[in-house]
């Protein structure tokens, strides 16, 4: 799954110790240019994670906690980020071309130069919460006058 042929259930339980410890304990996630694609993290906690630069091409994120995290630059092409929480979350130059976002939260999500081409689900609602910028491509859908 991983050129670091690295166990993520143990990552996953790593950081759960981390957050539950307010950092005392475990390790944080650190899955920076990691390859994950198609990886089933439906409803996982990776509030803080550092996701920068990964492949997470068709990844299932349904429920998840990406709080605070950074996906800076990370494949999210066909990935499943219904009801996500992505409050806070670093999207900058991010791949959401055909994500499904139906229900994520945006707020203060920073989608700066982000992809999100054919991306479904998102609504203006969404949108009004985030940081966006010239860069950023919207669905045609819901694209700026």
């Amino acid at each position: 799954m991983n050129d670091l042929n690295f166990d993520l259930k143990k990552i996953l339980s790593e950081h759960k110790k981390w957050l539950d410890s307010n950092g005392q304990e475990g390790a944080l996630a650190d899955l920076k240019n990691c390859k994950l694609k198609g990886a089933v993290l439906i409803g996982a906690n990776l509030k803080n994670a550092n996701l920068a630069g990964a492949y997470l091409y068709g990844a299932y994120f349904k429920k998840a906690n990406l709080e605070n995290s950074n996906l800076e630059g990370a494949n999210l092409r066909g990935a499943n980020l219904r009801w996500a929480n992505l409050i806070n979350t670093n999207m900058k130059n991010t791949n959401l071309v055909k994500a499904d976002l139906m229900e994520a939260k945006l707020k203060d999500t920073s989608l700066e130069g982000a992809n999100l081409k054919m991306a479904q689900g998102l609504t203006s609602e969404q949108l009004n919460g985030a940081v966006i910028n010239d860069k950023t491509v919207l669905p045609d859908s819901l694209k700026r006058n």
